[in-house]
């Protein structure tokens, strides 16, 4: 049993015009997906999450221990702080009107090997803005008993804040989509960039999943770099939405 034509009609999918000149609508909707999917296919598919690429411009950033095992990423926000006017014109609402542009940080989660060299590096990185990496210990295929058997460093030692201009870098986070080779299509360019927050790294007994660490990032701004690879733009790339 159909359903009532008055429910069809309701949803869009009967119309007494069509029905009256007998015109087939599958024969529209093909038309539109066709479309749909010449659209698609101009700008190269659908974007997929899963495809993306990583560096950090300072010792190691390019290695493939640290941007290959990268397994979550975000590419950043843009917004503006705003302030409110008002009695601009006669009749008209308090008028929100920008003022300056806000970065926010963003946050990298990283899989970890079995040396924690992803925990290592970030936490090297993290030390360099307090000077604290000459007082880290060292020790060659110690065992669990030599590494609690170290003593604790000096009480009264003293932490000294690092210029900016010695850890920071800048971070390259690129989107790319895979084909024969990977292809970008934008890349955010995080200036200043230093890690200010190393997430706790949960351990417990149970099933064993990979150990993660999330690390999060300050940096001043950010520039975008745009790229034409899948020849879906037709002009400069603030005319990507023109027809």
């Amino acid at each position: 049993m159909g359903l009532p034509l008055y429910f069809l009609g309701f949803l869009g999918l009967y119309n007494p015009v069509l029905a009256i000149y007998n015109i087939d609508l599958t024969f529209l909707f093909s038309v539109n997906i066709s479309k749909v999917m010449a659209k698609m296919g101009a700008a190269g598919g659908m974007s997929l999450t899963t495809s993306y690429r990583i560096k950090f411009a300072r010792a190691g950033g390019t290695n493939d221990a640290i941007t290959m095992m990268c397994d979550e990423a975000q590419l950043p926000n843009v917004q503006a702080a705003t302030a409110q006017m008002s009695g601009r014109y006669l009749g008209e609402g308090p008028f929100q009107y920008p003022h300056t542009r806000l970065f926010t940080d963003v946050s990298l989660g990283f899989l970890c090997d079995a040396q924690l060299t992803q925990l290592k590096y970030f936490q090297v990185w993290y030390d360099e803005i307090f000077g604290a990496n000459n007082q880290h210990v060292i020790k060659d295929k110690a065992t669990v008993e030599e590494m609690h058997g170290t003593g604790t460093p000096n009480r009264f030692r003293t932490n000294r804040l690092n210029y900016p201009a010695n850890y920071t870098a800048t971070t390259y986070i690129t989107k790319v989509e895979q084909r024969a080779t990977d292809v970008p299509s934008i890349t955010y360019m995080l200036e200043g960039s230093y890690p200010y927050a190393i997430d706790a790294v949960p351990l417990s007994y149970g099933s064993s999943q990979i150990t993660r660490v999330n690390v999060n990032f300050h940096y001043v701004r950010h520039s975008l770099i745009y790229s034409n690879g899948m020849g879906g733009l037709t002009g400069a790339e603030t005319q990507v939405f023109n027809d």
